[in-house]
């Protein structure tokens, strides 16, 4: 029974061992547009500076990313349909198809997720207001639950992410 004990206790040791540091993460901004009806995600902080000269304003940390690939990670696409001002954002190949049929150019990657949840990261959250063509993306409940009372409609699970926003909520780390 000992040895059966210490099997589990190495491999769950070496599952949390592989799971990254707060210190390993980049935040992934938020903005807005109000004008264009659009919200826009970067890691990068001089996008946040520039696009404000076109419109956007701050809204915090939508989530915790990784700027760099890690074990377990895929990349989080950007894509943007300049004719209805809209970014969307996929770790999906499927939906990246889908969205490049529909006009949307594949901008970049702001950087990686995990697809399926790991060490212990949480849901981001993927909404869409068709009327404005607007894409929402939030790991807070609350505030994905206003969206869908707002008119948003609520597409799933986007991806998950190492740590939670600063927009309605506290950090993690």
């Amino acid at each position: 029974m000992k040895f059966i004990f210490a099997l589990l206790l190495a491999a769950v040791t070496s599952v949390t061992a592989q799971c990254p540091s707060c210190n390993e993460l980049a935040p992934l901004f938020r903005s807005y547009n109000s004008g264009g009806i659009d919200h826009f995600y970067t890691a990068t902080p001089g996008e946040v500076l520039s696009f404000g000269s076109s419109g956007y304003s701050p809204q915090g940390v939508a989530a915790g990313i990784f700027p760099t690939q890690i074990p377990g990670s895929t990349p989080l696409f950007r894509l943007y349909k300049s004719s209805v001002v809209d970014h969307a954002y996929t770790v999906s190949a499927t939906e990246v198809d889908a969205l490049l049929a529909e006009g949307y150019v594949l901008e970049q990657t702001p950087g990686y997720v995990y697809a399926n949840q790991s060490c212990n990261s949480i849901p981001l959250y993927g909404l869409f207001l068709s009327s404005d063509n607007d894409h929402l993306y939030t790991t807070s409940v609350g505030e994905k639950n206003s969206a869908v009372s707002w008119g948003y409609v609520y597409e799933g699970i986007t991806a998950y992410v190492p740590i939670a926003g600063v927009i309605v909520g506290d950090p993690a780390c």
